[in-house]
């Protein structure tokens, strides 16, 4: 696509109000257009563009020829019939009409470099990759202009201050407001839920936009309001702080596995610190110069309400300032004029009186108290604005530690250590927590209930995966029934079958700007509040409901602060299972079994034993029902090899996963009147295989 970023700051949101209606901001690079989506794209498919920036219009890419195959030879798509493609749209098919086909897409996908000129609409290939191998993600080594490693002092920075930094390697990041926020309210009302309101009509107090600005929002938050202490939407504002984090790049040596981080799209971070958000929006704060840095506003409880997805950095020394979260990328920031000169009389007179001019409150607050441009390891607030004795209503103090608050029992416990420089590794920080004995109300632990992998399974064990079965447990969905045929659902992927699968407790998707733990299902159970996780999460995993009898503890009150605080953070971080890959040699590896063997011993006993009677999905003897039954076969060598991994959540005791526990037994399924001989009774040569398997995975 070609990107008009001078008109359009979205593809249909104008830059400001001068730019005609009626138009957008992208457009087809390519004559031919080509498939965005899945299915055919007769014109092949592009990644990774890489523009040169000399001047030309040329853009290096990742680029294949479209090519099916048929009948099993690889066959370009501008070779096919009308009756042949019509093969490929298999959405309305059935299974077997879809076996039936002799066209598939299924050619491997061999990419290479190309040079395409926009200008001529022509391509050229640049370099070609050996069979069974692609090419992408095209870097042009040129010569470029390095940014200045001292740029001059701003009108606000003192050059003291500027020059302190280039010692230490530290550059300073100002946002305006994080309510100048765009049409769609990615920093607005439609981020928010009932709690953050607080009982108040709006989380955000909302204006008309100051004509001077030539706004196309139709409404904008009112500053003026929110940063009046003596004004009740000076208590409503919903962000408190902003917490900064970092990329944390791979050593030298690599990962080991790339599954080592997880079941996530993220990729691994560490938590720099906190810097408080004062009421109009705004917050400085220093962050290590020459570093990827994100940053995500966080409510109240420690949860993000919205992270930014795009790293960004300073060189020493330099200053980089932004309008807003999601601001329109023309015009003025919200917090200017007019706005930012606002200073309501209920403001303490100590910060009133050194307020300069277009100033926020945060470049106030720092001119007071410059130790809050340093990040905070905690979550620290107490309200230094509101003057009671000129009508001003203080907002409520926050604290949010790890260690040391206000009542020992927030804290976390010895056997719960608290991250190190902010990395988070799931089996060191979060299986504590699932492990840590309460006694309240009988119940010792979380996995003293929550033992049973066709429910939840927060134990400890190490899973056929390689990572610990409580993992696996909160970041695998569960396949999907259809309650037509009350059989699971699957779809082709690239040619092979895979079981589609339910919402997940936890939410990992990068592309949701939302924060992770406001998002997942796990994150409203143990805060006890509607959030903003999907409805298909609530109805696969609805809130336990406490009673006595059978005793079912109230889940929001089982955590206390710090631990609310660490699996919040967690989550917001992608729900990684290792964030750092510095640690023990564990960190870096993954002891998963293994699928060669898996295809050789394993997967023909199941076929033959298994897929047969009730476990296949697809095909003439596919079962009847599924109902609670999590494993689904489908043929696929990969995705057999995934679904039963999920069926062992124990590596170091093989006979007690479901994989063997449920066919050695009599009857199975339960309720059959009909069995009279295990399956796989215990002992016997394929059992025997499986059990071998099983633990070639145990690390204890």
């Amino acid at each position: 696509m070609f990107i008009d970023a001078e008109n359009y700051s979205e593809d249909t949101v104008r830059a400001d109000a001068s730019v005609p209606t009626g138009g957008n901001g992208q457009r087809e690079a390519t004559a031919h257009a080509l498939n965005q989506n899945r299915g055919l794209s007769e014109f092949g498919r592009i990644t990774s563009p890489y523009p040169l920036w000399d001047g030309t219009d040329r853009v290096l890419v990742g680029y294949r020829t479209c090519t099916v195959t048929v009948s099993g030879v690889i066959t370009l798509c501008a070779n096919l019939t009308a009756d042949k493609k019509a093969q490929l749209d298999t959405e309305n098919m059935t299974d077997e009409q879809i076996a039936g086909n002799t066209v598939k897409d299924n050619a491997p996908a061999e990419y290479a470099i190309w040079m395409f000129d926009a200008r001529k609409q022509t391509m050229a290939v640049v370099a070609t990759p050996p069979s069974g191998y692609m090419y992408t993600d095209p870097i042009a080594l040129q010569a470029r202009d390095e940014p200045n490693s001292i740029p001059a002092p701003l009108a606000d920075e003192d050059t003291a201050g500027a020059a302190d930094r280039i010692r230490r390697g530290m550059g300073l990041i100002e946002v305006r407001s994080v309510y100048d926020t765009d049409g769609l309210g990615r920093m607005g009302e439609s981020m928010l839920v009932a709690s953050d309101k607080e009982g108040c009509a709006l989380g955000i107090a909302l204006t008309d936009p100051p004509a001077a600005l030539k706004d196309t929002r139709a409404k904008v938050a009112d500053l003026v309001k929110m940063k009046d202490p003596a004004d009740a939407a000076y208590g409503c504002s919903p962000a408190r702080f902003v917490r900064a984090i970092r990329a944390v790049a791979p050593p030298s040596s690599g990962m080991g596995v790339r599954s080592a981080i997880g079941e996530t799209e993220f990729e691994q971070q560490q938590i720099l610190g906190y810097a408080p958000i004062e009421p109009d929006g705004s917050f400085k704060l220093e962050v290590p110069a020459d570093t990827p840095i994100g940053l995500a506003v966080v409510d109240a409880k420690g949860r993000g309400i919205q992270t930014h997805l795009n790293w960004i950095q300073v060189r020493p020394g330099e200053k980089r300032t932004c309008d807003g979260c999601h601001s329109p990328r023309r015009g003025a920031s919200l917090n200017s004029g007019t706005i930012a000169d606002a200073a309501p009389v209920s403001w303490n007179a100590a910060l009133a009186s050194l307020r300069g001019l277009k100033e926020t409150m945060a470049a106030t607050r720092v001119k007071a108290n410059p130790t809050v441009l340093t990040l905070n390891p905690d979550m620290v607030f107490t309200d230094q604005w509101a003057d009671a004795a000129k009508g001003g209503v203080p907002r409520a103090p926050i604290t949010i530690k790890y260690k040391d608050n206000a009542n020992s029992a927030d804290d976390l416990t010895t056997d719960e250590p608290a991250p190190v420089r902010g990395l988070i590794n799931y089996p060191t920080h979060i299986q504590p927590i699932w492990d840590r004995v309460r006694g309240t109300g009988g119940v010792d632990t979380c996995t003293s209930c929550h033992t049973d992998p066709a429910k939840l399974d927060l134990r400890g064990t190490i899973s056929g995966a390689g990572r610990l079965t409580s993992y696996q447990e909160l970041l695998i969905g569960d396949p999907v029934i259809d309650p037509a045929t009350n059989l699971p659902k699957f779809q082709i992927r690239d040619g092979v079958p895979e079981v589609v699968r339910g919402a997940a407790l936890v939410e990992t998707m990068a592309g949701n700007a939302t924060g992770m733990a406001r998002s997942s299902r796990l994150g409203e159970i143990m805060f006890g509040e509607t959030l903003k996780a999907g409805a298909d999460a609530t109805t696969t995993h609805p809130t336990p409901v406490a009673s006595t009898s059978p005793y079912v503890p109230d889940h929001s009150r089982l955590l206390n602060l710090a631990e609310k605080r660490l699996i919040a953070e967690w989550m917001d971080l992608g729900g990684q299972y290792y964030n750092n890959p510095f640690d023990a040699a564990g960190v870096r590896t993954q002891n998963t079994l293994s699928e060669t063997v898996f295809v050789r011993d394993v997967q023909p006993i199941l076929r033959s034993t298994c897929a047969t009677s009730c476990h296949q999905a697809t095909g003439a003897d596919k079962a009847s029902s599924f109902n609670r039954n999590r494993f689904v076969l489908t043929g696929s060598a990969e995705g057999d090899f995934g679904v039963t991994l999920s069926m062992i959540s124990n590596a170091c005791d093989a006979s007690s996963n479901y994989l063997l526990s449920k066919p050695s037994t009599v009857p199975h399924p339960a309720g059959s009147v009909t069995q009279t001989t295990a399956r796989l009774p215990v002992g016997g040569t394929n059992y025997n295989k499986i059990r071998d398997w099983i633990a070639s995975g145990c690390t204890s």
